[in-house]
C-alpha cells in the first residue's frame, strides 16, 4: 500500500498518465500513480504509430512541428534512464491508391509547412519486400513507432521502485479534500490528475466520443522490416519480427468484444499492397479516448480547483502526448495558458 504527501496524484497509468508522471517527476515534482487492473486499455493495444502525415487527403498532423521533436526528444530521454529502447524511428510509405490520389500529393508536396517530414514528392513504385504500389507512394520522414507496452512497463516498474505506484480502482467518493489539497487512502496530494478515457470521473459533462478499434499482430516471412506502410491501414513492423496492421474505427459499439468483421476488414485493405501471406498471431481491441472535435481535453475542473484532467488524446496519444504534458504542468505550476484547441474551457457553456 503506498502513502504519503506528493505534489501530485495522477489516476491512470495509459500513454497520458505515464508521459505525465515522467514529466513531471523530470521537473523535480514528487508523483504518486494509481492505476486501474483492466488489462484491455488502448495505450495498451495502441500500434503506437507516430505519423505526421495522415488521412486520405494526406494533411500535416495538427501541431506537427511541435509535437514530434518533442516527442522525440522525451522518448529518447526515456530510452537513456530505461536502457531500453522506445522508439523505432521507421520511414513511413505512403502508398497510393489512384493515379488520382498521387497527383493530388504531386501538387502539393512542395508546400513550405511539409518541409521538415516530405524529402520527395511521389515516387515511383518502389521494391519493398513483399509490398506493392502500383500507383507510387511518398516517403513520409520524422515519424515512427513507440513500443507503448515497453515504455509503460518501464514507467511501472519505475515508480514501483520508489514506492509511488498501486494497481486500484478508484471511486469518485475516494477522492477527499484534505489539508494538502486531496486525500486517497493513505497518499495526499496537492494536485490529482485524471489520465483516463470516456468514463473519467466527474467530467461526463465534456463530449468524449469513444471509439473502439481492433489491430491485428501478423507474421509474414516475406514483408519489409524496416518500414511503416500505409495504404488504407497501416502495416508496422515490430521488434518482435511480427507487424501490427490495423487499424479499425468504430463509435456504434463501444464493447470489447473482437469482431470478424474488423478482421475481414484490416486483412482485405493490407491485401491491397501486398500479396505476402500473413498469418494471425494476435487479434486486438481497445476502447480510444476521444473527442466530438478530435482535440485533446486539458484544464481544471470548473469547481474542483485542484483537480485535473488529461485526456481525449485519441489515436495520436503517443505524438501529442509529450508537449501537451508539458504544457499542461507549464499551466498548473506557472500559470500559463493552455493552447485554446485543447483546453477544456471550450466547453463551457
Amino acid at each position: 500500500m503506498v502513502n504519503g504527501v506528493y505534489d501530485y496524484l495522477i489516476i491512470g497509468q495509459g500513454v497520458a498518465g505515464s508521459v505525465l508522471a515522467m514529466t513531471l517527476h523530470e521537473q523535480g515534482k514528487s508523483v504518486c500513480i494509481v492505476d486501474s487492473p483492466k488489462p484491455n486499455t488502448s495505450s495498451r493495444v495502441a500500434a503506437g504509430i507516430m505519423n505526421p502525415v495522415t488521412g486520405k487527403r494526406m494533411t500535416l498532423t495538427w501541431e506537427a512541428d511541435t509535437f514530434f521533436p518533442t516527442a522525440k526528444s522525451f522518448y529518447k530521454r526515456m530510452e537513456s534512464m530505461a536502457d531500453r529502447r522506445f522508439l523505432f524511428e521507421h520511414p513511413i510509405v505512403r502508398i497510393f491508391s489512384s493515379i488520382g490520389e498521387q497527383n493530388d500529393w504531386s501538387g502539393k508536396w512542395t508546400d513550405e509547412k511539409y518541409k521538415n517530414f516530405i524529402t520527395t514528392g511521389a515516387l515511383d513504385s518502389p521494391m519493398f519486400e513483399g509490398v506493392s504500389a502500383p500507383y507510387g507512394s511518398m516517403a513520409v520522414t520524422g515519424g515512427g513507432r513507440v513500443d507503448t507496452n515497453a515504455f509503460l512497463d518501464f514507467v511501472r516498474l519505475y515508480f514501483e521502485s520508489l514506492g509511488q505506484f498501486a494497481e486500484s480502482e478508484i471511486e469518485l467518493e475516494d477522492i477527499q479534500p484534505s489539508s494538502q489539497g486531496i486525500s486517497w487512502q493513505n497518499v495526499s496530494a496537492a494536485n490529482v490528475v485524471y489520465c483516463v478515457g470516456a468514463n473519467a470521473m466527474h467530467w461526463g459533462y465534456l463530449p468524449f466520443t469513444p471509439m473502439k478499434g481492433e489491430v491485428l499482430e501478423v507474421t509474414s516471412k516475406k514483408l519489409d522490416q524496416d518500414h511503416i506502410f500505409v495504404g488504407g491501414c497501416f502495416l508496422c513492423p515490430t521488434q518482435q519480427g511480427s507487424f501490427y496492421a490495423g487499424a479499425t474505427y468504430d463509435w456504434r459499439n463501444t464493447n470489447l468484444e473482437k469482431t470478424e468483421k474488423a478482421r475481414v476488414e484490416i486483412l482485405d485493405k493490407v491485401s491491397k499492397f501486398t500479396s505476402s501471406p500473413l498469418q494471425i498471431k494476435e487479434h486486438r481491441v481497445g476502447i480510444r479516448p476521444a473527442v466530438k472535435d478530435r482535440r485533446p481535453l486539458l484544464g481544471r475542473h470548473p469547481s474542483k480547483n485542484n483537480q485535473y484532467l488529461f485526456s481525449g488524446l485519441g489515436s495520436k496519444g503517443v505524438s501529442m502526448a509529450p508537449s501537451l504534458a508539458m504544457q499542461l504542468y507549464s499551466h498548473i505550476e506557472h500559470g500559463t495558458a493552455l493552447h485554446a484547441e485543447v483546453d477544456i474551457k471550450r466547453f463551457d457553456s
